[in-house]
């Protein structure tokens, strides 16, 4: 009896009048369209036209176009950081680790201290106490540009693009900065829009672009630094809608796979546990509980003082 690849075979050259062999090839084939009936004798019936083989060819698989080494430690470790602001305390001993390659999560309600760890850790203020270190440098004395050359990079939260310029001048503006060769910097600008799937947005003014479309566009651009490593990302899902938000979803874990370690801010867990590695949770400027998505949902702290008793995954 033959097997089914020889079936298959016979089928496809009835229809096409050729003589294919599955068997002997090298290449990996699937079946698109089975408006076909095969009988116990293996009598082809019904076979129509529509009927075709469609080839799984591996080498289009999207190729990273990024030069992030895996195995270069980028970690970025935040040491019993405090700091006060108009005499106020604001943060409180904390401390916190970015591991490379994950997404980790800086969850808490409006006022507990995510946004100014943030500036903290690019460099806008400085800790009163504490380190902050980044590839085993210690960078807290450092100032914004040379902590962005050794590959921070922010995208705070109502902060973004150059309203009046197209996506394509956004990200060509900032490839300047590091490109000499103009006809280089045009073809990068196409690259990363096709690499992301948002070619479509090149000529679209900033200002016109959606919630989402917006936010992407803005990430693109803070990843235009060649030397960037790691992302700081200040609340990107606020004030979108379900479907963005899941859009936007999907483009972090993009960034995560090209090799970029990402730290992450939100009041609202809902939006962003499904892509964290692992989370913080801050309250009144201190780490409230710490683990993964999982066991911060579980946690009676979590619950009572952030989650509230009707959450659920």
């Amino acid at each position: 009896m033959k097997n089914k690849k020889s079936i298959f075979a016979d089928i496809f050259n009835k229809s096409h009048n050729t003589n294919f062999d599955l068997n002997k090839s090298k290449k990996k084939y699937f079946l698109l369209d089975k408006k076909y009936a095969i009988t116990n004798n293996e009598k082809v019936i019904n076979l129509k036209p529509e009927f075709h083989v469609i080839e799984n060819n591996t080498a289009n698989e999207k190729k990273n176009i990024f030069n992030i080494d895996p195995k270069k430690n980028r970690s970025l470790e935040i040491k019993k950081i405090s700091k006060s602001l108009g005499g106020r305390p604001i943060l409180k001993n904390i401390s916190l680790t970015l591991e490379p390659g994950k997404i980790v999560g800086l969850l808490g309600p409006n006022g507990s201290g995510k946004t100014t760890l943030f500036n903290l850790i690019i460099g806008k203020i400085f800790p009163d106490e504490g380190q902050i270190v980044f590839n085993n440098e210690v960078i807290h004395n450092l100032q914004i540009h040379k902590r962005s050359l050794r590959g921070l990079s922010l995208l705070e939260q109502h902060k973004g693009l150059f309203g009046n310029m197209t996506a394509e001048e956004n990200l060509y503006s900032i490839l300047e900065l590091h490109m000499k060769d103009k006809e280089k910097i045009h073809d990068r600008v196409n690259l990363l829009l096709d690499y992301f799937d948002i070619g479509y947005l090149k000529k679209s003014k900033a200002n016109s672009l959606s919630g989402g479309e917006y936010k992407r566009c803005s990430i693109l651009q803070r990843i235009c630094n060649p030397t960037v490593s790691t992302l700081l990302l200040d609340e990107p899902m606020a004030a979108l809608d379900p479907l963005a938000i899941e859009s936007l979803k999907k483009f972090i874990i993009e960034l995560k796979n090209i090799g970029l370690s990402i730290l992450i801010t939100d009041h609202n867990f809902y939006a962003i546990q499904s892509i964290l590695d692992y989370a913080y949770l801050i309250k009144d400027g201190q780490i409230l509980v710490e683990g993964t998505p999982e066991k911060i949902s579980n946690d009676e702290n979590a619950i009572k003082y952030y989650l509230g008793s009707n959450f659920r995954i």
